[in-house]
């Protein structure tokens, strides 16, 4: 029996960081039951970010050095590695038909199997995380222009949430049984059924991978959100991707500052449930007649109706930015206090005049 290729290619905002992370965590426990998860004689964990940056050709602000050839040196120790393999990237969800086509061919050579995997959240969370995904990085669209653009098409993530999309574009000539589709478990589920149901997908036994993630996605409130926006008009050009600021919003400001908040979550309206709830039908419908593997199931990716408390992600709330901002202070002060990212905190705290 040939070894296999897991191919994870997204989707984005589905938990792939979560998993991403407990792979690398698990990884000398897998690699000694056959199943590897390459990431360089370095074990650098960006390994499979800049492969797929490279296989993509997206710019996210990386150095050339780190991403040209990226893609290659990854595929040399793929071809060393006796056994199993784990490739995993959202980024190769927007890849085109010519790309995929190229890492699949290259795959093969190394005589494996690729099997690719998908995870799917509803789009409902997937939207509402994906907005905050580019107010990390510079985003100023208020999440109604946001949320027009991707139910128009003019959203690059939208792309990537489509599984028509990407399941088209990496498996189209694949048998079903070689596409496994893994769904988010919807709120409220055991923290870690996601993991479990990845694990089933990959034919990993989960005694193999007991270590937990240290690294996942931070989500923020609706104030935080619009503190964001705000903040990003300020910075400009170092808020984006590679900005010289961009780290320090990223991994201070939200991180420390934002997401620690006890605000009023982002989720979908009732202006924009309806069209996301359709669209979440078509693709329901389509996977169930592609006759693709699925780790939980379907109905996970139908969105959930807005509550009565649902509040409206642009609606101004003054006094929660003016506390939201106050917090973002306190810690940019105790950052610069002990010496932690020392210049950029005093530019950032000096934009913020």
């Amino acid at each position: 029996m040939p070894r296999h290729v897991h191919l994870h290619v997204g989707a984005p905002k589905s938990g792939t960081t979560y998993l991403q992370s407990r792979l690398q965590a698990n990884r000398r426990s897998l690699g000694r039951h056959g199943l590897h998860y390459p990431l360089g004689a370095l074990a650098d964990p960006r390994t499979q970010y800049w492969a797929a940056l490279d296989v993509t050709g997206t710019d996210h602000g990386v150095p050339v050095r780190r991403v040209r050839g990226a893609w290659g040196r990854l595929l040399r120790q793929v071809r060393r590695t006796s056994g199993d393999v784990v490739l995993s990237h959202e980024v190769l969800a927007r890849a085109t038909r010519d790309q995929a086509a190229r890492v699949l061919d290259d795959l093969a050579s190394t005589g494996a199997e690729v099997r690719i995997v998908l995870t799917a959240r509803d789009l409902g969370r997937e939207l509402t995380s994906g907005w905050q995904e580019t107010l990390k990085f510079g985003g100023r669209a208020t999440y109604a222009r946001y949320l027009a653009g991707a139910r128009e098409g003019r959203s690059a993530f939208m792309a990537g949430f489509d599984p028509v999309r990407v399941l088209t574009t990496w498996a189209r000539d694949l048998p079903g049984e070689r596409v496994h589709v893994v769904t988010a478990p919807p709120p409220g589920a055991a923290p870690d059924l996601l993991w479990h149901r990845f694990l089933d997908a990959i034919g990993a036994d989960a005694a193999w991978a007991p270590r937990e993630a240290t690294l996942a996605n931070e989500s923020v409130g609706v104030p935080e959100a619009q503190l964001l926006r705000r903040l990003n008009r300020r910075l400009g050009q170092d808020a984006r991707r590679g900005g010289e600021l961009s780290g320090l919003v990223d991994g201070v400001v939200v991180r420390e500052a934002l997401a620690p908040r006890d605000s009023p979550r982002i989720t979908l309206g009732p202006d924009d449930h309806p069209w996301v709830a359709a669209r979440s039908d078509e693709w329901i419908r389509w996977l169930g007649e592609r006759g693709v593997r699925v780790h939980g199931d379907l109905e996970d990716l139908r969105p959930a109706p807005p509550g009565d408390d649902w509040v409206d992600p642009d609606a101004p709330l003054p006094r929660q930015v003016t506390a939201a901002a106050l917090d973002v202070a306190e810690v940019l002060l105790a950052e610069a206090h002990h010496g932690r990212t020392r210049h950029p905190v005093r530019r950032l705290l000096a934009r913020l005049r």
